[in-house]
């Protein structure tokens, strides 16, 4: 099954204080925290075979493409500037993206197409954010 999160989506409804416990707890400072609760990113996804890209992109910010095969682990770097170590893999029509943070803390993505929306349903232990992006 190909996964159905092909497109560029933006930024509707951040579930900012929830979105912003999950981000204070894999240690992001404030500032960026409080900058990043006015941001409506672009997220663009796309696909050859095996091999999956996200663009994403916000006022202000630099645009950063990052690249990915399902199943692969990968060392990455957060838009703060934190390394993770990030796997992505499908289940049915949604992709899960797990980041393993460097104090520990797991991040878990999961991101589906509902629609002209795409829902990603964010978790860090028992904290829980649910941000909704509308397709361009």
């Amino acid at each position: 099954m190909v996964f159905e999160t092909i497109g560029k989506f933006q930024l509707v409804n951040g579930d900012e204080d929830n979105f912003d416990k999950i981000m204070q707890a894999v240690g992001v400072p404030e500032d960026k925290r409080q900058r990043s609760r006015n941001l409506k990113p672009i997220m663009e996804f796309s696909h050859d075979g095996d091999q999956y890209k996200v663009t994403g992109s916000a006022e202000g910010i630099a645009e950063r493409t990052k690249e990915f095969v399902l199943g692969v682990e990968k060392d990455d770097v957060t838009i703060d500037g934190r390394k993770v170590k990030s796997t992505h893999k499908r289940d049915g029509k949604v992709m899960v993206q797990t980041e393993i943070q460097e104090n520990g803390m797991v991040v878990v993505y999961h991101r589906e197409v509902k629609g002209d929306e795409l829902h990603v349903k964010v978790t860090c232990g028992d904290l829980v954010a649910n941000r909704v992006y509308k397709k361009l």
